[in-house]
């Protein structure tokens, strides 16, 4: 054994002409499978567009826009959308995509396959605001592969008409439903408005006289009502003082002048005269006293028709409208004391409730205001969100604009048979190395003296060369010239390798490809 045998390059060398076919073998295996695959792989194409997000036209500061929300968050929320089973099968169905999976696989299956062609890459930038770092999305790229580039490029055709479609509808949306949602607010606190309006106006008229901005009026009228009142008992005491004198003149002037022969004037007794010594005879005697009844008849009896139409004593006429008159203003005193007095009453409730009324009273109004305050700011708002409506309708704000449509690819995207092509030549040297040193570590036979004096732990006593004879030399030149075919092929695999990588080979590959995958 030769395990413990440190080995030289001599020796791999050795190694690797005696195990050249375990080595050759494996390679040449490995190489033609990964051409194969090279070969074999179908083209997939891929279209490509990028969509530029263009901010608002008009400053900021003049019109705000109601979506708040940033680019990339829309870009992802509109994908989530679009990429719905439903409309991803409406897609495939416009574009008779996957012919032959369609009877195989349900839908779901045909979308996610769908969702693996589509590539949606966002292109950002690092910005400063306030002093912080923070990535903004300036644009971003819509891919589509596809075996066919036509098709390829279709399909990123319907997906960027799609997504840009979706952005005006959904700002349009958002913005409109803003407004709504505004105007709906509004006329909810303009009918909250109108309740408390009505209400604050039944309170006024339950509580017209408690109001409190009534009161310093309701105080002042106190107190001119009162000041009447009192000049009112002032004129009702002088107006009972001169009917008490005007009757007593008027109880000792008699009514009617009697012209005698000679010339001489005699008064009547007239019926004042009569009640007045009635009232006197009643302070001295009762009622039933003779001379009172007497007195009383001769007053009963005593007609008034006949005593106007006898009067003819002008100082006494004037004295009875006298009377007549102090007599109707007492009664005008005494109506106005009677109203004046219901008024004050009815003041003096209501200042008594004014406190009371006040609280209401203020509270409605506070509410009022409150409301108001809130429709003026709503309002605001509403004018507000309508030209942020009208800015998303006419599409000044920020926006998607198809910066480079997507075009027919001139080449397939993968796979990369260069690259397929580089790993499996790779992977055929290591593996045939491997291989061929895997199999001289199982090989047990002792090929050296060197290994011999290691295994025994004695020189051996001769050492025999190798002789080679004719058959080792034929083999040894069959050897060689192997050697030299396969190094060929090697340059020959090289060269092919290169011009794969500059020249555009794709075309030959895809006709073997398209081939293979009739025949399979």
């Amino acid at each position: 054994m030769e395990l413990d045998e440190e080995k030289t390059l001599k020796d791999y060398l050795q190694i690797v002409r005696r195990r050249k076919y375990t080595i050759i073998l494996p390679m040449l295996a490995l190489l033609l499978i990964s051409v194969i695959v090279a070969i074999a792989l179908p083209p997939v194409f891929r279209s490509k567009a990028t969509i530029l997000v263009e901010q608002q036209h008009i400053p900021s500061d003049l019109v705000k826009s109601t979506v708040v929300s940033f680019a990339d968050e829309r870009i992802r929320e509109i994908e989530q959308k679009l990429m719905t089973i439903d409309n991803l099968n409406k897609i495939i169905e416009k574009f008779d995509l996957y012919p032959r999976e369609k009877n195989l696989v349900n839908p779901s299956v045909l979308a996610e396959q769908f969702r693996n062609s589509t590539t949606l890459e966002l292109i950002n930038a690092d910005v400063i605001n306030n002093g912080n770092n923070s990535k903004a999305t300036l644009a971003f790229t819509i891919s589509f592969d596809d075996k066919v580039g036509v098709t390829a490029q279709k399909v990123a055709n319907e997906l960027v008409t799609l997504f840009l479609d979706e952005n005006i509808r959904s700002r349009t949306e958002r913005a409109q439903e803003s407004t709504k949602f505004l105007q709906e607010e509004a006329d909810k606190v303009k009918l909250e408005i109108q309740k408390i309006e009505n209400q604050l106006a039944e309170y006024k008229d339950k509580y017209s006289g408690s109001l409190p901005e009534l009161l310093p009026v309701n105080i002042s009228s106190i107190g001119r009502i009162e000041s009447t009142l009192q000049q009112l008992q002032l004129q009702e005491k002088m107006l009972a003082e001169r009917r008490i004198s005007l009757l007593n003149q008027l109880s000792s002037t008699s009514p009617v002048i009697v012209q005698t022969g000679d010339n001489k004037t005699v008064t009547m007794e007239s019926r004042g005269s009569l009640e007045a010594q009635y009232h006197s005879l009643l302070k001295k005697y009762s009622s039933a006293h003779p001379d009172v009844k007497e007195l009383k008849r001769r007053i009963d009896g005593y007609e008034e028709k006949d005593e106007q139409s006898g009067i003819n004593n002008p100082a006494y006429s004037q004295l009875q409208s006298e009377l007549k008159i102090a007599a109707v203003e007492v009664q005008n005193i005494n109506q106005q004391s009677i109203s004046l007095t219901e008024q004050l009453k009815k003041l003096e409730v209501n200042v008594a409730q004014t406190h009371q009324v006040e609280r209401g009273y203020y509270d409605l109004k506070r509410d009022l205001d409150n409301q108001k305050a809130k429709y003026t700011e709503l309002s605001a708002k509403y004018l507000q969100a309508k030209l942020s409506q009208n800015l998303e309708v006419e599409q000044k704000a920020e926006k998607f604009s198809l910066l480079e449509p997507p075009r027919v690819p001139g080449k397939p995207e993968k796979p990369n048979r260069l690259k397929i092509l580089f790993v499996g030549f790779l992977a055929s040297v290591f593996g045939g190395l491997g291989v061929g040193f895997l199999a001289e570590i199982m090989d047990t036979s002792i090929r050296n003296h060197t290994a011999l004096t290691q295994l025994t732990g004695s020189e051996p006593l001769v050492v025999i060369p190798y002789i080679q004879n004719q058959e080792d030399l034929n083999r040894s030149r069959r050897n060689k010239l192997n050697f030299a075919i396969l190094g060929l092929l090697l340059i020959v695999g090289a060269a092919i390798s290169v011009h794969i990588f500059y020249m555009p080979l794709d075309a030959v590959f895809n006709r073997i490809s398209d081939r293979l995958s009739m025949l399979f």
